[in-house]
């Protein structure tokens, strides 16, 4: 590919700082070119320490850029970071996951193959503790939640998907997230998106893995 999009990653985070700064090397390690990739973490209020651990990044690493999210709910952490972003493809992800160094490049080279307008992966659920297993037992099942990206494992036009990269161009014609919505506003984007006429495809070999919370 002679010129690689320039991706802005946008990162959600509340109360996450066990988990942000390996999240972070996760992210400024992808194999995709380091100068077409930024990475925007809105911090939610958090009380433990997470904005300070992403602030350090930061100091070293001129793509990691921090704002503020007083609401403190996911869609409106989501419309800050994309209102925000600079790059072609908005790419999302969250504190408490981890992703495969290729995360990146093959989402980007999956929407570029396929016309796609959203491109998410598997959610692989990981435990921890009676709780944390018990959560990730469930999520896993096709039984506890249904959808597709829970267990599939073949590439394939679902209608939603577990975080998502979309070329920016989407947003500009569907709108962005509905910050009425605490929950499942990855659902009802991806329903709205749909019913325009796009496209929301399971990429089975991009890798993430989701950590379950502990209680």
């Amino acid at each position: 590919m002679s010129e690689w999009p320039l991706v802005s990653i946008v990162i959600p985070m509340r109360n996450e700082a066990d988990t942000i700064g390996a999240l972070l090397d996760c992210v400024l390690d992808q194999d995709y070119p380091a100068n077409r990739l930024e990475v925007l973490v809105v911090d939610g209020d958090s009380s433990d320490g997470s904005a300070a651990a992403v602030e350090r990044y930061a100091v070293h690493d001129p793509r990691v850029r921090l704002s503020h999210n007083p609401r403190r709910i996911v869609p409106t952490a989501l419309n800050i970071a994309i209102r925000a972003a600079r790059g072609d493809v908005i790419c999302r992800i969250d504190g408490h996951t981890r992703v495969a160094r290729d995360y990146v490049r093959i989402g980007v080279e999956t929407l570029q193959r396929t016309g796609a307008d959203n491109v998410g992966g598997p959610m692989h659920a990981v435990g921890g503790g009676w709780f944390g297993d018990a959560v990730a037992a469930a999520t896993a099942s096709r039984f506890g939640i249904g959808s597709y990206f829970h267990y599939g494992t073949e590439e394939r036009e679902v209608d939603t998907v577990y975080l998502g990269m979309w070329p920016r161009q989407v947003f500009e014609r569907v709108g962005l997230f509905d910050e009425e919505l605490v929950r499942n506003q990855d659902d009802e984007y991806n329903a709205r998106l749909r019913k325009l006429g796009g496209r929301v495809l399971l990429a089975a070999d991009v890798r993430s893995r989701y950590y379950s919370r502990g209680s």
